[in-house]
């Protein structure tokens, strides 16, 4: 102890000199013991709060990883119906070319028949 050499007077004054130092210590271990009461209580509401803050985190991420699935599912049902529409279309333009081609074969038969036509029609005139 810090006093151990000090000297009393008389009993009466080092027992009242203890005890005095006794109630220090005892309040200060109350006090600490209070302190640490306190720290305890607001550590376990910490706790809770960071628990509550964990499992809401956790639910909006459980939600946001069901969002990105059915985003990556309807885009690969907008990819699926695309290249349907792109096949459809490449071969529409296809047909249509091929028809085209066609009517320009078949124009160019006629105007050569209409040529041959006018040219036996000038003839007979002669």
């Amino acid at each position: 102890m810090e006093d151990s050499g000090k000297t009393f007077s008389s009993e009466e004054e080092e027992a009242n000199y203890w005890k005095d130092l006794a109630m220090t210590y005892k309040q200060r271990a109350e006090n600490t013991q209070e302190e640490l009461r306190e720290f305890q209580e607001g550590s376990r509401e910490y706790e809770a709060e960071l628990e509550t803050q964990l499992q809401q985190i956790e639910t909006r991420n459980r939600d946001l990883l069901s969002e990105n699935n059915r985003l990556r599912m309807e885009l690969e049902t907008i990819k699926e119906k695309f290249e349907v529409q792109h096949s459809e279309g490449y071969r529409q333009i296809s047909a249509l070319e091929d028809d085209l081609a066609q009517t320009k074969a078949i124009k160019d038969q006629l105007q050569k028949y209409i040529r041959e036509l006018e040219q036996a029609n000038d003839d007979l005139e002669r």
